[in-house]
């Protein structure tokens, strides 16, 4: 579980307890994780910037940002953890790299949130499909500029229920926050570690006994039906579909979020020997 000498992951501790690992999603940050984190009080939470977002480096070597390379980081830093194993929350991208995590190194991992998640794509013609859509999406980064990237990244359906969730400070703090990310992080990240340059782990599920919570929007319907495809293979699993919210489950409904993945926590820190 080495990582890569040009490549340091930041992260920010808070509270006592059980060490909880969050890992952000694409654009995202471990600060951006916070209205999720502020609300599990009562546990270690340790949320960490991959590379390219928030306080973390943005090496240039593009095999850095593989899922499979971020999965190996973070359970570096998971193992280094005093207490350990670690419970892992993961949204989004986050989510399939906390899967690929749990998938090679159970061992540093007591418990799994995949918020928003997939396994990644099976067929191969449509994860072609999505490799070249991503490296279209990260040639715009170079020729149109950060800003302009995440005002189009933002302006996707997939952000509606988001955008009228939260206040209009809110959302442009949320958008500051993403225009703070690397050019060259981002665009590796999406170069790399898309669905469609990602190993497809579905064959992998069955194998992961790790109780695992898979938290979906309901209104986010692609990934409801694949929170329930997962949670249908993952041998020790629950599925929460939170009501009324889409894709960023745990900024759009936090407290209710928060709720169930802290009733996961308990539930399986009580099965610790």
């Amino acid at each position: 579980m080495s990582e890569d000498p040009g490549m340091h992951l930041a992260t920010a501790t808070r509270g006592s307890g059980e060490p909880v690992v969050v890992v952000h999603g694409f654009t995202g940050s471990g600060e951006a994780m916070a209205p999720l984190v502020d609300r599990l009080d009562g546990w270690r939470r340790i949320a960490v910037d991959l590379p390219g977002h928030g306080r973390s480096s943005a090496p240039a070597k593009l095999s850095c940002y593989s899922v499979e390379a971020l999965a190996e980081s973070v359970a570096g830093l998971a193992a280094a953890v005093p207490d350990g194993p670690c419970h892992v929350v993961g949204y989004s991208m986050g989510g399939r790299i906390a899967l690929a995590l749990a998938a090679a190194h159970p061992h540093v991992c007591r418990s799994l949130t995949l918020v928003s998640a997939t396994a990644g794509i099976d067929d191969q013609a449509e994860r072609a499909r999505r490799r070249q859509a991503d490296e279209a999406l990260a040639d715009r980064i170079g020729q149109h500029g950060l800003e302009q990237f995440v005002q189009d990244w933002m302006a996707a359906p997939m952000w509606d229920t988001l955008r009228a969730r939260l206040s209009e400070t809110e959302w442009e703090a949320s958008m500051h926050q993403r225009r703070s990310c690397d050019p060259v992080g981002l665009a590796n990240s999406l170069r790399a570690a898309g669905t469609g340059s990602m190993t497809p782990l579905w064959d992998c599920l069955t194998a992961i006994a790790v109780p695992t919570l898979v938290v979906c929007g309901e209104l986010d319907a692609k990934f409801v039906e694949l929170g329930r495809q997962m949670n249908d293979l993952l041998p020790n699993s629950e599925l929460a579909v939170m009501p009324g919210v889409g894709h960023a489950a745990h900024l759009e409904a936090p407290d209710s979020c928060a709720r169930a993945i802290a009733k996961h926590l308990a539930a399986s820190a009580e099965l610790r020997v």
